[in-house]
């Protein structure tokens, strides 16, 4: 026991040493900050039902988490018409919406772990492949959307994750004064492990999330945390 107690700490002293270095965060939102696939299996199952397909499995469905709604349907409904996918993503978002936005809740501790992080002076954001105004919404009624300087997702403009050019052309002039070496992604998915390398920033591995564990370690995440309470020990010092 008095073991297992000593590799605790040295893992999150040295989880300590290495974010001590940073001073902007960058959060995904699904998985990472919040419980969602209960939302995302629901408003995915209603709209298969809708257009009289059986929907995926909910251990499917889950495994798409992270990738934008369009090419979700393509994965999870191969013989989709490309013409017909507005209609389907519009559906979903209509039951998210109305019901599923209901289902959501955040990780224990995420709050508290955000309070403490702008106690400490540190700059914080999303970056999501959901729709921006679910985001927004949720991140206001779980009551810690003031916490972010900047929340970045789907407006039908911007190129996703895991391409990088939302942070060369967003997130770099907006901290212009901060080397890459100073801004840390935190994410669950594969999704967020790549976007982090092609910007050139260190990555943490939110693996209590709903990346594929054996994919998203390929990756080599800078580190990887089991609760999001861990980050606690870094931004209260």
């Amino acid at each position: 026991m008095l073991l297992c107690h000593w590799k605790s700490a040295v893992a999150m002293y040295k989880i300590f040493i290495n974010m001590s270095q940073y001073k902007l965060i960058i959060f995904d939102f699904d998985g990472t900050l919040a419980i969602t696939h209960k939302a995302i299996v629901f408003c995915f199952t209603k709209t298969f039902e809708t257009f009289n397909i059986t929907p995926p499995a909910a251990d499917t469905i889950i495994g798409t988490i992270g990738i934008n709604l369009p090419n979700s349907f393509k994965i999870l409904h191969p013989a989709i018409e490309e013409s017909a996918i507005p209609e389907w993503v519009e559906t979903y978002r209509s039951y998210y919406r109305t019901e599923g936005e209901k289902q959501v809740d955040l990780f224990p501790g995420t709050k508290q772990v955000l309070q403490l992080a702008r106690q400490s002076g540190l700059s914080l954001g999303v970056f999501s492949n959901k729709h921006v105004s679910f985001v927004n919404l949720l991140l206001k009624n779980f009551k810690i959307h003031s916490f972010f300087d900047l929340i970045l997702g789907d407006n039908g403009q911007i190129i996703l994750k895991p391409n990088s050019a939302v942070f060369h052309s967003i997130i770099k002039p907006l901290f212009p004064e901060l080397d890459n070496s100073q801004i840390l992604m935190i994410g669950d998915t594969a999704i967020d492990l790549l976007f982090a390398k092609n910007a050139g920033i260190d990555v943490c591995w939110a693996a209590y999330g709903y990346g594929d564990r054996a994919q998203c370690l390929a990756l080599e995440p800078t580190f990887a945390i089991d609760d999001i309470s861990e980050l606690a020990v870094f931004v209260k010092n």
